[in-house]
């Protein structure tokens, strides 16, 4: 037997040496695919076998590259094999590096380099999965391409992932200033150029990644190189920026070529507002052709390219309304005024034709995917966030460009004359004049209505009414109950209740606004409905303690307590409960307390002591101190409460009966050095949930969570302790 081991320890290298110099092997020949078979068979063979005592088959001095670590001899012939391909794999990607050197440092150079090796390795992929890696699954049960596959990932991600975030971090913004102007700081850089190798690197890092997954599904996701997108956040955001400078120009050119006379009879816009939209669809092509993965995070691209999308509705309404400034301006022998436009009209419309087309075509960006891979990554309730996150982006950039028509609409108005301006501004009180030259005025307004209602669709003269009676209040107003009755999510009213903030903050003095009440009552909605489920639930609680705080007298009795707050501890003792509510027939109960502390999800870790049950007793005396050790976070919540559940035991335990609980607050406890026996008890009337706490707005935005599971399951188990 040791003369077999140690001929054994001699044919080893050579075996392994074949493994390692496998790409120096001709695929084709059939004595190369026989070598490689015969080896792994002997491999297979003596990894079936149970060395001699302190044999070392894997000696350091002759396996300098092996990384196993342990002090005993190495037999693991497998591991051993792992390393062999490990280092043959280095090998070659050396001599590839060697071979491909960069022929200068400039961005340009490293990005094609890199293109250039990730090709090389992913063709020694392909090579390996095509001859190699079902020959050593079959024989030894290894894994060859996956092995390749975990060293080749880590090996590009170091490569690549320092170099494309330099370049990233070095990209200039680009600046639209007119047609010809391309601005990026340096005229000797095509930013387009170095953008389309960065994307070009994007492109290929993207098929080395999914090759990845084929290979390795169970454990792709765990790849550094899995998030090599984030790598690329400030290169795409450059593509995305030239896209929409490209955009800009065409856009500037399509409104310069417009003559503002009907495409055709049967509609209100000219060819401008049909150009942009071919623009528009443009940049979904591109979109679509960067094939940004679906994973979570990819919406900020989408978001990104439906705010670039308002930007350009913004930058043609700004050119619509440059090219009409100036029309409509006549002069009497009276005044000179402002007469409204056909022309005038037809950019109104125009904008709003294209806004109208903003919405389906955010959704033909791809945002249903992208929700759909949301849920099979994370879950449901994750995806349904991310949808309503994005709807929001859609409606602000929707809401974005109709505030673009409005200023349009509102230009129209003040140019018709001083006292126009006014009326629109203040209109209630001009309206409340009684004089020759209001009535002038109404007349003047009433004519250039008429040429609006004649030649505006319905609902761009329905917002020049609006812009008359005070457009900012009512459409934030409107926003605002929409999205209410919606129930949108937690981040959707936190993002609403500050534009709602925005929105009081420009009335010079709120309190003279008639909707101010109504505001800030809608505000508090909104922040109650903004608040993630777990602190939601925390909020009900609070409300309930200031409930509880209200009570008196209670049909379910009295509870006794101490607690206090010693540095990180908090030290409670249930003392004793009086007068608690008869629950069994012989009108008493079996009385034990449970100690909660609130908010449940900040005291996750810390255990829910219950005392021992006393039983045919209203009257139990407890005396039981419990120890909680807090962590400086914990100890630090201003709005921490203790929540004392007292419930009766049934006979065997599993259907135990409510009896009432009690809450105390954090502020309420001592911070002292004190012992227990000298504090003051403290009297907390039992109570229960009441019908008034189920209608307040924390229960109710509860309720409005219908897919929310923690939500569903505390509302339940609310429901259950009412009186």
């Amino acid at each position: 037997m040791k003369l077999f081991w140690d001929a054994t320890k001699k044919l080893l290298p050579s075996c392994f040496s074949v493994i390692r110099k496998i790409r120096k092997k001709h695929t084709n020949e059939k004595m190369t695919m026989k070598q490689v078979t015969d080896v792994l068979k002997i491999l297979k063979y003596i990894n079936s076998l149970e060395p001699l005592p302190n044999t070392d088959l894997f000696p350091t001095s002759l396996y300098p590259w092996v990384t196993f670590q342990g002090d005993e001899p190495n037999c693991r012939v497998l591991e051993t094999l792992n390393d062999a391909v490990s280092q043959g794999a280095s090998d070659w990607l050396n001599h590839i590096l060697e071979n491909n050197k960069r022929p200068d440092e400039t961005e340009l150079a490293r990005l094609q380099n890199l293109i250039q090796i990730i090709q090389l390795v992913r063709s020694d992929l392909q090579k390996a999965i095509e001859f190699y890696d079902k020959l050593f699954q079959e024989t030894v049960n290894f894994p060859y391409a996956k092995s390749l596959y975990v060293f080749y990932q880590a090996k590009i991600s170091t490569m690549c992932e320092p170099e494309v975030k330099a370049i990233c971090k070095s990209v200039k913004k680009l600046n639209y200033s007119g047609y010809n102007s391309l601005t990026n700081g340096d005229i000797n850089v095509d930013p387009l150029t170095e953008g389309t190798s960065l994307f070009e690197l994007y492109l290929a890092i993207q098929r080395f990644v999914m090759l990845g997954v084929g290979l390795c599904p169970a454990d792709s996701d765990t790849f550094h190189i899995k998030n090599f997108h984030q790598w690329f956040h400030g290169g795409v955001a450059q593509w995305l920026d030239i896209a929409v400078y490209k955009a800009l120009q065409r856009i500037e050119k399509a409104v310069e070529l417009d003559k503002l006379v009907h495409v055709d009879n049967t509609v209100k816009y000219s060819s401008s507002a049909v150009d942009t939209l071919t623009i528009f669809y443009q940049i979904k092509v591109f979109w679509e052709q960067l094939n940004w993965p679906n994973v979570e995070g990819s919406y900020t691209f989408i978001a990104k390219i439906i705010d670039d999308i308002c930007r350009c509705c913004v930058f043609y309404a700004d050119k619509m309304s440059e090219k009409v400034d100036g029309m409509g301006e006549v002069q009497d022998i009276y005044e000179k005024k402002f007469e409204v436009t056909n022309e005038w009209c037809l950019a109104i419309n125009n904008i709003d034709y294209v806004r109208e087309t903003l919405e389906p075509f955010t959704r033909d960006l791809g945002m249903n995917e992208v929700v759909q891979k949301m849920c099979e990554l994370k879950s449901p309730v994750e995806a349904q966030r991310c949808q309503h996150t994005l709807e929001n982006v859609i409606a602000n950039a929707i809401d974005t460009v109709r505030n673009k028509i409005i200023e349009l609409l509102e230009k129209v108005v003040s140019k018709m004359e001083p006292s126009m301006k006014r009326l629109l501004i203040e209109g209630a009180e001009l309206c409340n004049q009684d004089s020759n030259s209001v009535h002038r005025l109404m007349m003047y307004v009433d004519n250039n209505l008429a040429t609006l209602h004649r030649e505006l669709n319905e609902e761009n003269f329905n917002r020049t009414l609006e812009i008359v009676w005070n457009m900012l209040s009512d459409t934030l107003g409107e926003i605002i109950q929409t999205n209410l009755d919606k129930r949108r999510p937690p981040s959707f009213f936190d993002n609403l209740r500050k534009t709602l903030n925005l929105m009081l903050g420009s009335f010079k003095n709120p309190a003279d606004c008639d909707n101010c009440d109504a505001l800030k009552r809608t505000e508090q909605i909104l922040r109650i409905n903004g608040l993630e489920t777990a602190d939601l639930i925390h909020e009900v609680y609070l409300q309930l303690a200031e409930q509880f705080k209200k009570v008196k007298d209670s049909p379910y009795g009295e509870i006794s307590v101490k607690a206090k707050f010693e540095d990180n501890t908090l030290t409670v003792e249930v003392m004793n409960a009086r007068n608690l509510m008869a629950m069994d027939s012989n009108g008493s109960c079996d009385a034990f307390v449970r100690v909660h502390l609130l908010p449940e999800h900040k005291f996750s870790g810390i255990d829910k002591p219950k005392t021992k049950t006393h039983n045919k007793t209203q009257f139990p005396l407890f005396d039981e101190t419990f120890v909680l050790k807090l962590s400086p976070e914990q100890r630090q919540l201003e709005d921490g409460l203790i929540l004392f559940s007292v419930k009766d035991k049934d006979l065997l335990g599993y259907n135990n009966q409510y009896i009432g609980e009690a809450l105390l607050h954090f502020s309420d406890i001592e911070d002292t050095t004190q012992p227990m026996s000298c504090l003051p008890q403290i009297h907390l009337q039992l109570s229960r949930p009441t019908d008034l706490t189920m209608s307040s707005d924390g229960i109710n935005a509860l309720e409005h969570r219908q897919g929310d599971k923690q939500a569903k399951e505390f509302l339940r188990k609310f429901k259950q302790r009412m009186g």
